[in-house]
This record gives structure tokens, sequence and C-alpha cells, in this order.
């Protein structure tokens, strides 16, 4: 009977739950205990308690705003996205005849050296379609096994969201992840202050036990957390996503270029930029074929 009411609950809904009342559990310690926010209280220091609720609150606004909204998910039914194929070819004819600019491209050439050139291109990358969704994905796009749906520059399914990080939400999980370090860094402090030192350790223990599981918790999460700030931040300079990074060799339009070449670099400024204030989606197919065309100089 009780399992039949774990899988009532969705998970979703469980660790929100369960990450919102770890919140507010050691919020509410700190400042029924002798720390700082509760000096803070006694002494009137009013700034210094507003500044740490609005931390707090901003955060968990955007936790949720990371774990509830849409990360990018393709369209169940079937995604209407012209077939081409990205060339790897050194002959300037093969990108000319998917796009169909055949007439344009290969002006003044003979129809001699045009058949040379389409008997010796190489086997180009397409769009590939899901097996699960039955739909054909746009370049960057990747099929979550958790979420049973296609996401749109993919990065990776986060447990403790319980949800993907794609190219909708990923700036809002980023952000997430900065105000919750510093959160964390701020509530070791308190933390760490709060701690009394006695003779002996049973009641060092007996007067410090709260602010050591408090202390161990957060230590815990600050290594987790910190550390996937660090690799975003990494990820987003150079515009890249985890599963990339990740699965390079795996990846249809990424394993036949240069292990150097990130096709989708546009300098670490204007990643920055785009990352955060560009809202449409993007044709990342476009960047693709600018690198893997002869033009694009990859060889």
């Amino acid at each position: 009977m009780t399992d039949n009411i774990c899988w009532i609950i969705p998970p979703g809904i469980f660790i929100r739950t369960f990450h919102t009342l770890l919140t507010l559990g050691i919020f509410t310690a700190l400042c029924v205990t002798e720390t700082d926010l509760h000096q803070a209280y006694k002494d009137g220091l009013w700034a210094y308690l507003a500044c740490y609720v609005a931390l707090l609150i901003f955060t968990s606004i955007l936790y949720f705003v990371s774990s509830l909204i849409d990360p990018g998910y393709l369209p169940k039914k079937q995604y209407e996205v012209r077939k081409r194929t990205i060339s790897f070819s050194s002959s300037s004819s093969e990108s000319s005849d998917e796009d169909g600019d055949d007439d344009e491209r290969n002006k003044g050439e003979n129809s001699t050296m045009l058949k040379k050139k389409k008997r010796s291109r190489s086997p180009g990358v397409k769009l590939r379609k899901c097996p699960v969704c039955k739909i054909e994905q746009p370049v960057r796009t990747k099929h979550c096994e958790d979420c049973q749906r296609c996401v749109r520059k993919y990065d990776h399914h986060c447990p403790w969201l319980e949800n993907c990080v794609g190219e909708r939400n990923h700036r809002f999980f980023w952000i997430f992840l900065l105000l919750q370090s510093v959160l964390i860094l701020w509530t070791l402090k308190i933390t760490w202050n709060a701690f009394t030192w006695q003779k002996n350790f049973t009641d060092w223990l007996h007067s410090n036990g709260i602010f050591t599981l408090v202390f161990l918790v957060l230590v815990v999460a600050a290594m987790v957390v910190i550390s996937l700030l660090c690799c975003h931040s990494f990820m987003l300079c150079n515009n890249q996503t985890t599963w990339e990074f990740m699965s390079r060799h795996r990846i249809t339009y990424l394993r036949n270029l240069d292990e150097s070449l990130n096709p989708f670099h546009e300098g670490y400024f204007k990643n920055c930029i785009k990352f955060f204030f560009y809202c449409p989606y993007r044709r990342w197919e476009v960047m693709i074929e600018k690198y893997c065309t002869p033009h694009g100089g990859v060889v």
C-alpha cells in the first residue's frame, strides 16, 4: 500500500518539496539559535536581514523557474524541417547541390568539372530522426530518456530540478547556480561563526550539534553547486553543452570535425551576450554549415 502511494506522488513534486523544506529548515535553524542572523534581528540590523532573505527568495524563485519552465521541447507532432545534408567535402558543388543553388555557385564552370567534383564528394551528415518521437531533430537537439521528449540545445537532465536543462532554461539554471553558491557560502560563514568551543567533546557536541549537521550539509552542497557553476560558466563562454563536451565522438554533427574545433563558438563576449539575452530559438544548422563547407576551412 505504501509503495503504491509513493508511486502516485510524481518525483518532481517530491524533489521540489524536499528542496524547499531543506532550505527553510536550515534558515529556521539559524534564525532560532544563537547565530549572526538571530543577533541581527535582536540588534535591528534590518539591511543585513533583508539582503539575506532577498537572496534566499530570489534563489528559490530561480530554482522553480528552472525546474518548471519548458527547457525547449520539440512538439510531439511531426516537426516539419527541411531535410538537409551537411557536407565535409572539399568540393564546393556538394553544398550548392543541397541548397539548390547550382546555377549561381557554379557559374562559369563547365559540365565536365562538375561531374568530377560530384564524384569526389564525401558522405554528409543528415539531420537525425528521433526513433522514439519520430520527428526530425534540429542540430544540438537530443532525446531525453527521463522526460521522453526531444530537447533543443540539450545540456543534461538535472535530477535535482527533475527537468532537462536546454535552450530555454539554461540561462535561468546558471543564474540559479550563481545565487545558490553565494547563499551557501554566506550561510556557511554564519554557521561557522555560530560554533562555540567547549572543554570536552560531549559538551561541544551538545552545544554545536545542530550547527555541525547544517555545516556538513552545506559543505557537500557547496562542492556540488560551485563545481556545477564553474563547469557551466566554461560551457556558456564557449557556447558548448555538457552533452557535446562529454559525447562529442558520438554526435553526428561533431564527430567528423577536428577535435579542437567548436563550430558554435562566436567569441567569448558574443557567446555570453547571446546566452543571456537572445530569446528566440537559434538555427544552429547555419553555423554548422559555415564550418563544414570548404569556405569554413575544415580540412
